[in-house]
C-alpha cells in the first residue's frame, strides 16, 4: 500500500516510556516547583489531573489545549495565570529533567523512521503525541529517546494543538495541516483507546505491543488492522 501518511505516537511508541512511574515522578517534581504557590502537593495532584481531564475532553476550536488547561486550572488558586504558566515553563526548563532516567530509546525506532523516508519520500510522518504537554517537554523526551525532530514534518503539541487525542477532531486537524486522506494514513500507536481510536474515521492502524495501554478499551470498531513490534511494523511496511 501507498501511504500518503504515518502518525507516530511517542511514549511506549517510539520511546521506552512506563507510564505509572512517569505520572508519579512527574506529579512529585512539578509539586515541588510550586510549592511556595500551592503548598499542599495532594490539592496540586488533584486539581492537575482534572484540569488535564478537562484539557482531553474539550471541544474548543478557538483555544489551544495550553489554553483549555489553564483556563481550568488557574481559578482553583489565589495566584495570578500569568504567574502559573510561567512557572510551568519553569519546571519544564529544569524540573521536568527528573523524568530524564525514565526514557530510553526504543529498539528499531531510528531505523524504521529512516527507511520511511527513504522508502515513502512523499509521505508525511507525524509525531502525533497527545498534545497534553507544551512542546518543550516533548522535545525534551525526544531527545532522552534519541529521537530526531528532522523525521517529522509535524509535531502536535500543547500550544499547536486545538483538540487532545479524546477528542476525534484531533485527527482531523493533523490531516488538514498535511493534507491526506484517512484511508491513506496509518495510525501508529501503544494506546488501545487513544491511538486506536483513529480506526474509527478511517485511518489505518498499528497496535505496538511494546508497553501497552487500555488494551481492554479496544471495541470491535477500534480493532488494529496491524499489530506487533517496531520491528514487525518495519517488515511490513519496508
Amino acid at each position: 500500500m501507498e501511504y500518503e501518511a504515518f502518525l507516530f505516537d511517542l511514549d511506549g511508541t517510539l520511546i521506552n516510556f512506563d507510564l505509572q512511574i512517569f505520572i508519579k515522578t512527574y506529579l512529585g517534581a512539578a509539586s515541588q516547583s510550586f510549592i511556595d504557590l500551592i503548598p499542599n502537593p495532594e490539592i496540586f495532584y488533584k486539581e492537575l489531573l482534572s484540569s488535564t481531564d478537562v484539557m482531553e475532553k474539550a471541544n474548543n476550536p478557538d483555544t489551544t489545549a495550553l489554553d483549555d488547561f489553564l483556563l481550568d486550572f488557574c481559578p482553583k488558586f489565589e495566584v495570578n495565570c500569568d504567574e502559573i504558566r510561567n512557572r510551568f515553563l519553569q519546571f519544564y526548563q529544569k524540573g521536568f529533567n527528573a523524568i530524564k532516567p525514565l526514557i530510553t530509546q526504543m529498539d528499531g525506532a531510528i531505523l524504521l523512521l529512516q527507511d520511511i523516508k527513504e522508502n515513502y519520500p512523499n509521505a508525511k510522518v507525524v509525531l502525533a503525541t497527545n498534545p497534553v504537554y507544551p512542546f518543550i517537554a516533548i522535545e525534551k523526551r525526544m531527545e532522552w529517546g534519541a529521537i530526531p525532530q528532522k523525521f517529522f514534518d509535524l509535531i502536535t503539541h500543547a500550544e499547536n494543538s486545538n483538540f487532545c487525542k479524546l477528542n476525534d477532531k484531533y485527527w482531523f486537524e493533523i490531516l488538514g495541516k498535511i493534507d491526506a486522506n484517512p484511508s491513506s494514513s496509518l495510525v501508529i500507536g501503544n494506546d488501545g483507546l487513544r491511538d486506536m481510536g483513529a480506526k474509527k474515521h478511517g485511518f489505518k492502524t498499528f497496535l505496538v505491543e511494546n508497553a501497552l495501554e487500555n488494551e481492554d478499551l479496544i471495541t470491535s470498531d477500534t480493532k488494529p488492522d496491524f499489530k506487533g513490534s517496531l520491528k514487525d511494523l518495519h517488515d511490513h511496511l519496508i
